[in-house]
């Protein structure tokens, strides 16, 4: 049974602490790094603080310092720690709203009179802008950027703004036209229509936000697509739970294959579910690109057609007139979309000699864009 400690504060509330967790978020120098601010290994690796119990404790109201003794806790014997430490520690298991910071709103068709609209020269010269496009990736997963220049290198700039590009088979940037010839590695880079999908589900890293701008549209068709993956994974889990079942545990193989113009030859291969759930069995992640999609199935014979039936379902309610959002992406304009959420695709296009489609793509990683926005908040 935990040993505890009962600490009762200002507002008449009473934080119970285990003394095992006290000793091991120990704050002295010998348990802790005040520098670099973690925690010094030997401690964490060799020491056993199951037996540590706390012998004495006092608070320092001088110095707003809470000290405990020790004993059965070899040479250690005392710790201190600051009281507002303390407070914000009150619940020592995960905090929701550091995990979840924005509540995710799911959204349907309404999403194309209510797209999120940013100045991209605003997030380029205004903390308090980039922080509120972070936010609105989370709670939506998608924005329009609008105001670039109709050149090349603006989503290089704009990522390094957020913290710098991912780099992948297709370079740190990829230009997605129809007049390379013979070089196409992709069926992006064609004319015809491209299933809704998530991009770059043959790593094992999935890239978490995909920026796509548009220097020059097609004449004809070239329209965006997009739909809430989560929305359509919450409809399949209400109306099929167990085609939503069969979806989170079995992977799919995944595979890209070629040479990229000035990269190296690459072979990409991974395994994902279609949907991934996260440690509290919430939606984490969409993995689904069938243009990417190998012929061997992670599932057992006898659920391989109930594995294709979920995944028809699912794509169902993604294609759901009620749930997809159908627009034209127009020069000067760059889309971000959370690639762990949002699948995207587009309708065939035509084209002429003096008028090719040029798209500009790159990628930053979640871990990085949130990064950037704790940093702004402090």
């Amino acid at each position: 049974q935990d040993k505890l400690i009962s600490v009762t504060w200002d507002d008449g509330k009473t934080t119970n602490y285990p003394h095992i967790y006290l000793r091991d978020n120990c704050r002295c120098s010998s348990c802790f790094d005040p520098q670099t601010q973690q925690r010094s290994i030997s401690n964490a690796v060799y020491h056993n603080y199951a037996n540590a119990t706390i012998k004495t404790a006092r608070v320092d109201d001088k110095n707003d310092k809470l000290y405990l003794e020790w004993i059965n806790d070899g040479e250690h014997t005392t710790s201190n720690f600051e009281l507002d430490w303390l407070k914000a520690h009150r619940s020592i298991t995960y905090d929701d709203i550091e995990v979840n910071p924005v509540t995710k709103q799911l959204w349907g068709s309404e999403m194309k009179n209510n797209l999120p609209q940013f100045d991209y020269n605003k997030i380029l010269n205004d903390d308090s802008e980039l922080h509120r496009w972070v936010r609105c990736m989370l709670k939506v997963g998608i924005s329009l950027l609008v105001g670039l220049p109709e050149d090349i290198g603006q989503v290089k700039k704009f990522v390094n703004r957020v913290a710098y590009l991912r780099k992948t088979c297709y370079g740190s940037t990829f230009k997605i036209h129809t007049d390379k010839g013979d070089d196409l590695t992709t069926i992006a880079y064609k004319n015809g229509g491209l299933a809704m999908h998530t991009d770059l589900v043959y790593y094992e890293s999935v890239p978490g936000i995909l920026l796509l701008h548009c220097l020059r549209p097609a004449k004809q068709g070239g329209e965006n697509q997009v739909a809430d993956g989560f929305k359509a994974a919450e409809q399949l889990k209400a109306s099929h739970p167990e085609y939503f079942d069969i979806l989170t545990k079995y992977a799919i193989r995944y595979q890209d294959e070629g040479t990229d113009v000035g990269l190296s030859n690459f072979n990409q291969i991974a395994y994902h579910p279609v949907i991934r759930l996260n440690y509290n069995g919430d939606i984490k992640q969409i993995a689904y690109a069938d243009h990417a999609r190998c012929s061997k199935l992670i599932a057992p014979s006898d659920k391989v057609l109930s594995f294709y039936n979920a995944m028809t379902q699912f794509l169902q309610y993604a294609y759901d007139p009620a749930n997809m959002v159908q627009f034209k992406l127009q020069s000067g304009c760059m889309i971000a979309l959370d690639n762990y959420r949002i699948m995207h695709g587009r309708t065939g296009f035509e084209e002429s000699a003096d008028s090719i489609r040029f798209i500009e793509g790159g990628y930053v990683d979640w871990d990085e864009a949130l990064s950037r926005m704790r940093v702004i908040e402090k």
